[in-house]
């Protein structure tokens, strides 16, 4: 009896341990991210470093590790893509055709082919499918790019340095890049999409808009320009009337530019995924709750007044300068500049970037001149210009703007002056101010103001807070 009960334990504990690992697989047998493997890759006996693959925060088991290729990191379509994403997969060595599939997207390639076939549409591969010879497990498998077929097939994918391993979720969509909050989008919304290559992190995407050229730059750390410049990594989406798309490298960066007129201004929002980079566009006040248009006055060959060694298109061009640097900091208030540098745009060319891009505000920056004896702050306003669309007037704009000037300046409280014939004030169809800092003609005013053009800038960014809080454009 007790031989026969010794036996049946000894039966129980095989039949336990027989369950946690099938006999014919063992735990050693996966894949070590990191090790180095012996593969035969197009015909060649080579030594690759093995990459993981993470789905959803769990690491996929492999037998068939992940390799780099070029630039682009291969997988198991069997172990990764079937078995670890759960993606439809099947493979013809008759034909060489390797088909996967996940919901409504289909993917079709042949082995050693440069393209692939997404829902019928060819596309252009980072590197052809294989079949890779393990000398480890003394067995072919079939290889697939695998960032290409992740997104075609509706993940995100990026690259992980810390787990040396390519991760795989869903697609999950961040705000990113845009400076500025932007409004929501209409059911026409237009946009671009760009695909994003292994390894392209958030942080090394800006954007720059330059608005005087009617377009956006995408501004990427490296050289991605054979990349963007293949037509099968960007879409334009509910635009048939789209300008223009260029890519461009230089110091090391690429340069994406996105030009959707000739010659209008857009607004732009730019969000990103693992996957990609979408750069929605419209009409600024489509796009942004708050619009001003901030002017340095003078610039270029027009010096302004000059006196006491100073001249004013230096002046206003630092007070504006440093008011930048307060809204770049504020998400609430789109602002777009006449210039901001030694420029000088004509009269008419200030009031007509104000009326295309729909500003709510104008506000022009100036540095007075008189009598050495001159002294004080002044803000001028037009009793018969333009109103903003929310009925904001001339007046009403420079009554709130002018007692934050004068505070920062501290100097001799000249108040509101109605000027109905300044160009500026007369043709922009908006409300439109210009404050007058203080006198360079008078000595010891300009060197105080000379010191002090920082701080006019943040009165500059503060008043137009103040504005906005105060009459709100309701958009």
């Amino acid at each position: 009896m007790r031989l026969q009960k010794l036996f049946i334990t000894t039966l129980l504990s095989v039949s336990v341990i027989g369950t946690a690992i099938p006999a014919n697989v063992s735990a050693a047998s996966y894949a070590t991210t990191k090790r180095t493997y012996t593969l035969k890759v197009a015909g060649k006996k080579q030594k690759k470093k093995a990459r993981g693959a993470i789905y959803n925060g769990k690491t996929i088991k492999t037998k068939a590790p992940g390799f780099l290729r070029g630039n682009t990191t291969m997988y198991s379509a069997s172990y990764v893509f079937q078995k670890g994403l759960g993606v439809s997969y099947s493979y013809s060595s008759k034909t060489w055709k390797i088909t996967l599939k996940k919901g409504s997207k289909t993917i079709t390639m042949k082995r050693g082919s440069k393209y692939a076939y997404v829902n019928g549409k060819k596309k252009k591969l980072p590197t052809p499918a294989r079949r890779v010879y393990s000398y480890k497990q003394k067995k072919n498998y079939i290889y697939v790019p695998g960032e290409f077929c992740a997104k075609n097939l509706g993940y995100s994918y990026s690259w992980s340095s810390s787990s040396y391993a390519g991760t795989f979720s869903t697609s999950n969509s961040n705000k990113a890049s845009s400076s500025v909050t932007t409004l929501p989008a209409t059911n026409g919304e237009h946009y671009v999409q760009l695909d994003k290559p292994e390894g392209l992190s958030e942080n090394d995407i800006s954007t720059t808009d330059d608005y005087n050229n009617y377009r956006l730059i995408v501004n990427i750390k490296g050289n991605y320009s054979s990349y963007y410049s293949d037509a099968s990594h960007r879409s334009v989406i509910g635009d048939s009337s789209f300008y223009s798309y260029s890519v461009a490298y230089s110091n090391g960066y690429t340069k994406i530019y996105i030009k959707p007129r000739k010659a209008t201004i857009k607004g732009f929002e730019v969000t990103q995924t693992d996957s990609y980079i979408k750069v929605r566009y419209d009409s600024p006040k489509a796009m942004y709750k708050q619009i001003v248009v901030l002017d340095a006055g003078h610039g270029g060959s027009d010096s302004g007044a000059v006196a006491n060694g100073y001249k004013e298109k230096n002046m206003t061009l630092k007070i504006v300068q440093a008011a930048k640097s307060y809204f770049d900091n504020d998400p609430d208030i789109k602002v777009y500049y006449t210039r901001l540098s030694d420029t000088y745009p004509s009269l008419t060319e200030r009031s007509d970037l104000a009326n295309a891009v729909g500003a709510d505000r104008f506000y022009s920056v100036h540095i007075n001149s008189a009598g050495s004896s001159a002294t004080g702050t002044e803000t001028l306003y037009n009793s018969k210009g333009y109103k903003s669309s929310t009925g904001l007037t001339s007046y009403n704009w420079s009554a709130t703007i002018h007692p934050y000037i004068r505070s920062a300046t501290g100097f001799t409280n000249r108040g509101l002056v109605n000027r109905t014939g300044l160009a500026v004030l007369r043709h922009t169809k908006t409300s439109s101010t210009l404050t007058e800092i203080g006198f360079i003609s008078n000595k010891s005013e300009a060197k105080k103001m000379n010191s002090n053009l920082t701080n006019y800038g943040k009165a500059v960014y503060n008043s137009t807070k103040a504005s906005f809080s105060k009459n709100p454009t309701g958009r």
